[in-house]
């Protein structure tokens, strides 16, 4: 099992989630806000040497280098290092980009400011070793910021509910995978949530702040519902339930842990 997860993730690519993903109204301003959270966080008024772990395309650090940092990519598929490679080309700004793995990252203690992991901890096969690997590769000041789909939280876990009553009532359902569903697909190692995600970052991080992004994004129905809203409601509604479950990230689609290394690990 190992060696196919390890084998997958080095050719993965953001294409292969396009039909699971909900193409809906609500799905536009839940990534925005995802996005505009970390790299809020990831900032904090600063400028520095910034590394994404599990950088993806690459977008919030190209936004970071906009914004004057030093920015670092990592990435243990080629697929997606190209995208991120054109990505920042097109965007004119300048970004480094490596090819390894989270639990071994290539880099001397305490060179990096600002570190950010965003939808990525659940597909790493040593946990414990790449949250180590984080709190080394940060200055003493520096600040990680985790994040990931909750899927402890409110809407993944009404969503299962749901799921159970429709694959009763209509038997073709029980062949399909629904958002929320569980077990999650083989590129994940475990299931994500607030509560497990803060107990890894327990040893080497003390918590500086944690917050939850969105609610209902997924949820059955939600995305159709929303969609008929006019715009400018739509976004207040969204706006709203986005302020309502920031204090309460257990709850929330998304949570977002921004760490800073302990002394002793520093």
């Amino acid at each position: 099992m190992k060696d196919t997860l390890e084998t997958y993730q080095t050719h993965w690519h953001y294409d292969e989630l396009d039909e699971s993903l909900p193409d809906t109204a609500d799905s536009s301003y839940f990534f925005r806000a995802w996005d505009w959270h970390v790299q809020q966080s990831a900032t904090r008024g600063r400028t520095g040497r910034v590394l994404d772990v599990a950088c993806g395309n690459a977008r919030d650090i190209t936004w970071l280098a906009h914004q004057g940092w030093e920015a670092w990519g990592l990435d243990s598929s080629m697929h997606q290092l190209v995208d991120a490679r054109d990505a920042a080309r097109k965007s004119g700004q300048e970004i480094h980009l490596v090819r390894a793995v989270a639990e071994f990252l290539p880099f001397k203690p305490g060179v990096f400011d600002s570190l950010i992991c965003k939808s990525a901890m659940d597909h790493f096969v040593d946990l414990d070793g790449a949250t180590r690997e984080f709190a080394r590769v940060l200055g003493p000041e520096g600040v990680a910021v985790v994040s990931a789909n909750n899927y402890g939280g409110f809407t993944t876990r009404v969503s299962r509910l749901l799921y159970k009553v429709v694959r009763a009532v209509w038997p073709a359902a029980r062949k399909k995978q629904f958002l929320w569903d569980s077990p999650v697909p083989l590129q994940h190692t475990f299931e994500c949530t607030f509560d497990n995600i803060s107990a890894i970052g327990r040893p080497y991080f003390r918590v500086v702040d944690r917050y939850g992004v969105s609610l209902l994004w997924g949820f059955p129905g939600w995305g159709r519902a929303i969609s008929v809203v006019p715009e400018p409601a739509r976004e207040t509604v969204l706006r709203a339930l986005n302020k309502l479950v920031r204090p309460l990230p257990r709850w929330a689609d998304v949570f977002v842990l921004v760490w800073q290394p302990k002394a002793e690990t520093a």
